[in-house]
């Protein structure tokens, strides 16, 4: 029987390959890697001289790790390493990092079967929203728990925008659920394109496409008046069998080519390209999965994020904004931009204003510990999203409240509710508060 969990026997590794590295300052460095298998082993750099450190180190992580350690000590030390072992080792070096900020001797390196995106280093956007070269804004709506309103809010979106006259481009990210394509479909008979983004995902790799053929545009008066919304479903689920075999092949990893990028990179400047849209909205699977990572890792210039009053919601609000907010700041970076709504409000009046007051102190509060950055000594820097920031009305973790409405849960055609969608108040109030971000592209 297990004496302790993983994560305690990688935690007391750790601390034992922090001793033996302040024992021994011969060790150059070293890295501790668990593998795909929730096996413990070190890579260490020392001179070949280095008597019983090999033992020395088996010893300390099989007494700290248990049956987790792997008894792998791989050293990178000595003239007798072979080039390909060398650029092995090195190459675990550089792709690990250091659990505490400026800890140079000791690297942590994890390896994983998947939800990679989750880990990788943000990118930053593939154009500007604002100044030279500025294109049409990508907008990211994001849940951690489905069913909120997050495809409803886009498509109310949408469609107040449509009826300014512009054009807006829709993605379906949502592969496991999909919604945004038969929501916004081409006409009231529910027609959407044949193909939509998982067929493309696949097939972009392989040679240059006819973007016609992923999309459909949702152009009619009751709906959109003068504008016209143009939607890349996320594919069709008839037969059942070959959506999902697509959906167990696509690819979420970056391509292995040096400066390829990835299919969905591609799909994002096509879209820009052809469709010449105001806006490019991506509705983002719910939850912690591939898609999600990849959405909330710089290809939006602004993230809407969705959350309710549950315990639930707020644990995966955390993850998020450590991901986009806090470990942007660890690393000097700026945060990623983003608007909090505050999902599925009751009707009634009172159990509302309750529900509201409740929201907004812990958003402060989870904002504070997971988002902002501490206030700065020079009052005039303006970097950075700032505990001082917090105070304004429209700072990030503000959140835009949108009621639960049972009309907009339960209707058979968007037409139904698309009047409801672009006058509701508080829909409205959502699209100022993204508005504000950014300066029009609109032609």
């Amino acid at each position: 029987m297990l004496t302790k969990h993983l994560d305690e026997a990688k935690r007391a590794a750790v601390e034992a390959l922090r001793a033996v590295l302040a024992a021994e300052p011969e060790i150059e460095k070293a890295v501790l890697i668990d593998d795909l298998f929730g096996r413990i082993r070190v890579v260490v750099w020392a001179p070949a001289e280095a008597s019983g450190l090999r033992e020395k180190l088996d010893g300390a992580l099989r007494a700290a790790a248990g049956p987790f350690w792997s008894g792998d000590v791989w050293m990178a030390g000595g003239k007798t390493l072979s080039p390909a072992d060398a650029m092995v080792y090195e190459k675990a070096w550089a792709e690990s990092g250091p659990i505490t900020p400026g800890e140079k001797r000791l690297h942590v390196g994890e390896r994983r079967r998947n939800r990679s995106a989750w880990f990788r280093k943000i990118e930053p956007t593939l154009w500007p929203a604002k100044g030279d070269n500025a294109g049409p804004p990508v907008l990211t709506f994001f849940s951690f728990k489905g069913g909120v309103g997050r495809t409803t809010a886009l498509a109310a979106f949408a469609i107040q925008r449509a009826r300014e006259g512009e054009r807006v481009a829709v993605i379906d990210m949502d592969l496991d659920a999909p919604g945004a394509g038969t929501l916004l479909a081409a006409d009231d008979q529910g027609t959407v394109a044949p193909w939509g983004a998982i067929d493309y995902l696949l097939e972009r790799p392989l040679d240059e496409l006819d973007l016609r053929d992923y999309y459909h545009a949702c152009r009619r008066e009751p709906v959109t008046g003068k504008g016209e919304i143009v939607v890349v479903p996320a594919g069709s689920l008839a037969p059942t069998r070959d959506y999902l075999n697509k959906l167990a092949r696509v690819d979420f990893e970056s391509p292995e080519v040096e400066g390829a990028k990835p299919p969905l990179y591609l799909l994002l400047e096509q879209v820009r390209q052809e469709l010449r849209p105001h806006w490019i909205l991506l509705d983002s699977r719910a939850g912690l999965s591939e898609p999600a990572g990849l959405l909330l890792g710089g290809i939006a210039h602004l993230q809407i994020l969705f959350g309710t009053s549950s315990e639930q919601s707020w644990q995966g609000l955390q993850v998020v904004l450590e991901r986009i907010g806090a470990s942007r700041v660890r690393e000097g970076n700026t945060q990623l931009e983003c608007i909090l709504v505050q999902a599925m409000v009751p009707e009634n009046a009172k159990a509302a204003a309750q529900a509201k007051e409740a929201f907004a102190a812990r958003a402060l509060e989870e904002y504070r510990a997971h988002y902002y950055a501490e206030d700065p000594e020079d009052p005039d820097e303006d970097a950075l999203w700032y505990v001082r920031d917090s105070e304004a009305s429209d700072s990030p973790h503000v959140p835009v409240p949108i009621t639960y409405q049972p009309k907009l849960a339960h209707f058979e055609r968007l037409d139904e509710v698309a009047d409801d969608l672009a006058n509701s108040p508080e829909h409205k109030a959502l699209a100022e508060r993204i508005q504000q971000r950014f300066v029009s592209t609109k032609e």
